[in-house]
């Protein structure tokens, strides 16, 4: 598999375009965007090649590089032809041309100076294929770090990008729910914008605006706001902060609330669709709405709400998203939303059924599926579930005529997961939801290992697989028992634990690291960064799994052998203090401190 995604077209021809310091790069009837793209194309050539290239418009002559638009084809669409007089490449539009330069400086990786001569016709399976990255529940990415995501994104053809925020975005009246965070500014957020425009990526504006409000709902200010009575009474732990979120929608403030949230924060963004998120609203008529549940129940609880945001939406020519695990039991009441509505269907299991797409494609439902990259709660994410829940949603998707793919990165209980090791997951996203038929799980992970690490020997994705199979205590069960209101509940959760298998998983996890620094030879040294955060997420999943066994052994006799607990603090705090480095290298702040708490837990428990 030479590209990443594979091309819908391929033909391999005899002959070879041999690279020269007379080639030129020419853009021909191109929009001034497309000086962007060739840049990216001469950089990798100078990358590959040493060469450096000049840039020009005007019309190609024999031994160039041709770029232009055509408006003949198709606006999805690109041809790219490299044969031994030149290369010439094709795009119906503007964002057909970015994506076909993409795909040519994958060949040029490949082969350097020497281009082995083939046509090439392509385009996407979903038109719109996204990525979804968690920026409320802990890890704020520093600008610096979301741009680098962009130029991620772009060059795998990824055409839309959307942040989600519960409250760390700089709101101008809420203050009470940033106070404590470092959030996205409105002159970030708008440079973000630019950036991703010029790339072909469409950044969508997503704002909770139902469930998940905790944070903006807990303020002195907002509280009578929430679904449940004295929201601000509850304890801020990782574990309340998934629940108990929900807003009262019997309150005649909360439209004009959330309404103005909305204005405001549609503002910052080119795009013309907007999420509202609406999904888990766990709480709804069970505490202020209770009475107006029973009047009316809670099916028109909910889609009353929702049919009001996606009508202020479409009022000011917005395309409304929201999530639909709410919905999915109320489809028969799908059709009073506004038709321009578009419900992202999720769901993450490797082998996920397709019964939600196939009720809601019956019920007239706009429609994106949406998988995940499997990183939430974890220090390494599963490179294998993510992969096979992504193929099944791609095939879903497509059989019941989902217009896009959007491939969600939570952050669940702080974000403890690293953003870059979410990079496999992204890229299973980017190849399947563009072309579906090259689903081949060990084919695709060689591919990854070239085209993005830079690995020949096209092993590095198969360690990587296998280190990520050894998490015995795995965060969510960590923070579960230590936040646990009493031993009873301790035991049950950690009954779910199976420590005595940690020891063998401890011994893999060293194989599968050796695996990965035997792989990282055969990477060139800029490609290597990523090792530290593999590593310091491996010595993690080590000590965690080591915990687990003296847990299992002090509090419920389980096990003979262990670590001293003293011995294992300290370890546990050194390697945190790594780790909070690592997080203040690409995010913001943000909530650390809180991860801080939990460690600084166990650490006080295994001294004793």
């Amino acid at each position: 598999m030479n590209f990443l995604p594979m091309p819908q077209k391929v033909v391999h021809e005899n002959g070879l375009f041999i690279l020269s310091y007379r080639s030129v790069i020419v853009l021909t009837d191109t929009k001034p965007s497309a000086l962007l793209y060739a840049g990216l194309l001469r950089d990798t050539i100078t990358e590959e090649t040493g060469l450096t290239l000049s840039i020009l418009r005007g019309v190609s002559r024999p031994g160039d590089i041709s770029l232009s638009e055509d408006a003949t084809l198709p606006t999805d669409r690109y041809q790219m032809l490299v044969s031994e007089h030149g290369i010439y490449l094709r795009g119906g539009s503007d964002a057909a041309l970015c994506h076909g330069v993409q795909t040519l400086r994958q060949w040029i990786q490949r082969h350097g100076f020497r281009l082995p001569a083939l046509k090439i016709e392509d385009w996407p399976d979903f038109p719109n294929r996204g990525y979804y990255l968690d920026v409320s529940r802990g890890r704020v990415p520093t600008l610096t770090t979301l741009k680098e995501y962009a130029d991620l994104l772009c060059r795998y053809k990824i055409n839309q990008w959307q942040l989600y925020v519960e409250h760390t975005y700089l709101f101008r009246d809420f203050s009470e729910s940033w106070r404590d965070d470092t959030p996205l500014t409105a002159e970030e957020i708008m440079e973000l914008d630019a950036y991703c425009a010029a790339r072909c990526i469409e950044l969508v504006p997503s704002l909770s605006t139902f469930g998940h409000m905790y944070k903006i709902l807990s303020t002195k200010s907002n509280h009578d706001l929430c679904e449940m009575e004295n929201p601000e009474s509850y304890p801020h732990n990782f574990s309340n902060v998934m629940h108990h979120h929900t807003l009262n929608v019997s309150n005649e403030r909360a439209l004009p609330f959330v309404f103005s949230m909305i204005d405001e924060y549609m503002q910052l963004f080119t795009s013309r669709k907007f999420n509202i998120c609406a999904d888990e609203t766990f709480d709804l008529g069970k505490g202020r709405s209770a009475e107006l549940a029973q009047k009316i129940g809670e099916r028109s609880l909910y889609m009353n709400h929702v049919k009001a945001l996606c009508e202020h939406l479409v009022a000011q020519g917005r395309t409304p998203q929201f999530w639909g695990d709410i919905v999915v039991r109320f489809k028969a009441a799908y059709d009073i939303l506004p038709k321009e509505t578009v419900c992202l269907n999720w769901g993450y299991l490797p082998n996920q059924p397709e019964y939600e797409i196939q009720a809601l494609a019956e019920a007239g439902a706009t429609q994106y599926v949406c998988p995940a990259v499997w990183g939430w709660n974890r220090l390494i994410p599963l490179i294998r579930d993510s992969f096979d829940n992504i193929r099944a949603m791609c095939a879903h998707g497509q059989k019941y005529g989902a217009i896009g793919l959007l491939n969600t990165d939570w952050g669940d209980f702080g974000h403890i997961n690293h953003p870059w090791l979410s990079v496999p997951g992204i890229l299973y996203g980017a190849a399947l939801s563009w072309n579906n038929r090259s689903n081949v799980f060990d084919v695709l992970n060689r591919a990854i290992s070239f085209l993005e690490y830079g690995d020949k020997s096209e092993q590095f994705m198969e360690a990587f697989r296998a280190l990520s199979c050894h998490e015995i205590f795995d965060w969510y069960h960590a923070v579960l028992w230590i936040e646990a209101d009493d031993d009873l509940q301790r035991k049950e959760i950690f009954s779910e634990i199976r420590v005595e298998e940690a020891p063998a998983a401890n011994r893999a996890l060293e194989d599968a690291l050796g695996k990965l620094w035997e792989a990282a030879r055969s990477m060139p040294h800029h490609k290597r960064s990523c090792m530290h955060a593999l590593c310091l997420m491996s010595d993690g999943v080590r000590i965690w799994n080591d915990i687990a066994v003296h847990i299992g052994h002090v509090f419920y006799g389980q096990g003979s052998k262990r670590k001293e607990g003293t011995d294992l603090a300290c370890e546990l705090e050194s390697w945190y203090h790594a780790y909070a480095q690592q997080w203040r290298s690409v995010s913001k702040e943000g909530g650390i401190a809180r991860i801080m708490t939990v460690v600084n837990a166990y650490a006080d428990l295994l001294r004793g």
